[in-house]
C-alpha cells in the first residue's frame, strides 16, 4: 500500500491524530503528512503511506509562491496570545488607544491586509510546532516559559495574493482568500492586521483549500473512511508520482538504469524517443530531478549536467525492456 491520500482535516484534530487514525485503520506504520495544520483548521492535509513518505521532502515545487491557499474568517476587536478566537486575551498596554470593530469598514481592512502581498518576513508565534533548543514552542508557551527572541528565527515569507470576499459589519468578521508561500502562519497575519487597523484582531476560522497542487475538491473527509476496510482506502491512494509533479524528468537507457538502482552514477539517455539532456541553465550540482526507466520511476536522482547521482531509489528493477 503505497500512495498519497487527501484529507480533509476536520476541527478538533491534529495533522497527528489523522495519521494515527490511518495507521489504525491500514495497518501501516510508515505514515506520514505534509504541511501541519492547526488543530482548529480544517482542509487539505496531504497524507503519505508507506513508500511514499520518502517523497515529503519533494511534494510541491521549491520556493512555491502559490503552495498554499487559504480561505480564513478573522474577528475583530480581540486580541490573543494565540491569534485565534481559542487563546488567552491580552490585556492592552497601558496608553494604548484602540478603535471600536464597528469603526472599521470594509475599505480599511482590504487596505491593510494589502500590505501584506508580496515578499515579507514573520516571526513563528509561541504558540506553534516550531522547534527551538529541541523543544516546541508551543510547549514553552503551555509551561508559561519565554524564549529569547534572537532564537525565534525571522523566516522569509511570500504572499502573492489577498482577497476579502466578505465583510459582516454586524458579527465583526471579514472572511479572506490567501494564496502565499510555504511557512506563512495566517493567524500571525490577523493579528498584525489587527494592529495596524488599531481594534485588535483575531483568527476564527481557517480552511486550507489548496496544498501543494492538491485541492480541497479531491480531499476525502475522515468520516467517509470510517468504515472502510484497509483494501478500500488502498483504492482512493494518489500514486506518488503526484507529489513530483514539479521535478523534472529524465529517462535512462537499461545500462544507465542498472548503474542508479546500485546507487552509482549514471547518464541521461539521448536515445530517439527519450527527453532531450537536460539545459544547462538547468544543469548545477544538487538539483532533484525524476529518473524512469521505461516508463517506470526509479527515483530521485541529483544531477550535474549529464551526471545524475542517485539520491532515493525508490523501485528496483530485475530486468528493464527499452525500446
Amino acid at each position: 500500500m503505497d500512495g498519497i491520500l487527501i484529507v480533509n482535516k476536520p476541527q478538533g484534530m491534529t495533522s497527528h491524530d489523522v495519521v494515527s487514525f490511518l495507521r489504525r485503520k491500514t495497518g501501516v506504520r510508515r505514515i506520514g503528512h505534509s504541511g501541519t495544520l492547526d488543530p482548529m483548521a480544517t482542509g487539505v492535509l496531504p497524507v503519505f503511506v508507506d513508500r511514499a513518505t520518502r517523497v515529503i521532502e519533494y511534494a510541491g515545487k521549491p520556493n512555491d509562491p502559490e503552495a498554499k491557499k487559504y480561505r480564513c474568517t478573522m474577528r475583530l476587536g480581540l486580541s490573543t496570545d494565540t491569534h485565534d478566537i481559542w487563546g488567552a486575551e491580552r490585556e492592552r498596554a497601558p496608553g494604548a488607544q484602540r478603535i471600536r470593530p464597528d469603526q472599521v469598514t470594509r475599505t480599511d481592512i482590504e487596505r491593510v491586509l494589502k500590505t501584506f502581498e508580496g515578499a515579507g518576513t514573520q516571526k513563528p508565534p509561541m504558540y506553534s510546532a516550531v522547534k527551538v533548543g529541541g523543544r516546541k514552542l508551543y510547549e514553552y508557551a503551555r509551561a508559561g516559559k519565554t524564549v529569547d527572541e534572537e532564537l525565534l528565527r525571522i523566516r522569509d515569507i511570500y504572499i502573492k495574493q489577498i482577497s476579502v470576499i466578505d465583510f459582516d459589519a454586524g458579527a465583526a468578521e471579514a472572511t479572506f482568500d490567501i494564496v502565499c508561500s510555504k511557512g506563512v502562519y495566517v493567524r500571525t497575519i490577523c493579528d498584525d492586521a489587527g494592529r495596524l487597523l488599531g481594534c485588535g484582531a483575531v483568527m476564527s476560522g481557517l480552511v486550507r483549500l489548496a496544498s501543494d497542487g492538491f485541492l480541497i475538491e479531491d480531499a476525502v473527509p475522515i468520516s467517509s473512511l470510517e468504515d472502510q476496510t484497509p483494501e478500500e482506502i488502498a483504492a482512493r491512494l494518489l500514486p506518488l508520482e503526484d507529489a513530483l509533479r514539479s521535478l523534472p524528468r529524465v529517462d535512462l537507457d537499461e545500462e544507465n538504469a542498472a548503474h542508479f538502482q546500485n546507487g552509482r552514477p549514471a547518464q541521461t539517455a539521448e536515445a530517439p524517443g527519450h527527453p532531450r539532456k537536460l539545459a544547462p541553465a538547468q544543469a548545477g550540482g544538487g538539483n532533484p530531478i525524476r529518473v524512469y526507466a521505461a516508463e517506470t520511476l526509479l527515483g530521485i536522482g541529483l544531477h550535474n549536467g549529464d551526471i545524475i547521482k542517485p539520491h532515493k531509489v525508490l523501485k528496483q528493477v530485475s530486468a528493464i525492456e527499452t525500446k
